[in-house]
């Protein structure tokens, strides 16, 4: 069986905005809403059940937007932040599209809500770079929870020895591992192919 690489997103293939900052630096000069109002009534109460499917990311804007921000329309907001957090390691990309090309299969395996995932998939194109994406949102779970790594295993037909997570965050790659996978922790500016080589005995020849 060819070997599987799972990339996750925010934090290793998109980082943010055109600047490389984060996608709310602006926002209160853009869109007139401050950023801590935001998490006040949208991310701390509402996220946590949008990222793993049990709510959908306009239905909990339409109510909770009008009462802080009634000028700002829900699919204006979430278009501002898709735009706003779409800036892709290019290097990276391009090293993965040469590890597909020479036989390894890649998947995007991330923290996403369906909106975005499709943004990813269709808007960004990352489609067109890899062979499926696993989400949270279509999955039910979220990393680092066992079951985002088997069903990601189930989804991409791949097994747990032949699967290398890359991910920035330490308690994913952790997980990743105890589920039987090769894991890497990533930081920018960094070359999957030696990381791969170096890490996990993979992608080295590429």
């Amino acid at each position: 069986m060819k070997p599987c690489l799972m990339l996750d997103v925010d934090g290793v293939l998109v980082h943010g905005n055109t600047k490389g900052g984060s996608w709310v630096e602006n926002v209160e000069r853009d869109l007139g809403v401050t950023s801590d109002i935001l998490e006040t009534c949208f991310f701390e109460p509402h996220w946590a059940d949008v990222i793993v499917g049990k709510k959908q990311l306009l239905d909990v804007l339409e109510r909770c937007l009008p009462p802080v921000a009634p000028w700002l329309a829900p699919q204006d907001f979430v278009d501002y932040w898709f735009a706003h957090d779409s800036l892709l390691d290019e290097a990276l990309l391009s090293e993965a599209d040469n590890l597909r090309r020479h036989g390894m299969s890649v998947f995007l395996a991330t923290n996403q809500e369906h909106m975005r995932a499709r943004y990813l998939m269709e808007r960004l194109r990352l489609g067109e770079h890899v062979d499926g994406i696993v989400y949270s949102a279509a999955l039910g779970v979220r990393k680092p929870d066992r079951a985002f790594f088997d069903g990601a295993l189930k989804q991409s037909g791949s097994v747990a020895r032949n699967t290398v997570l890359v991910d920035d965050m330490r308690a994913n790659v952790e997980a990743a591992r105890e589920a039987g996978w090769m894991a890497i922790e990533w930081s920018p500016g960094k070359s999957l192919v030696r990381l791969l080589g170096e890490e996990c005995g993979c992608g080295a020849e590429v």
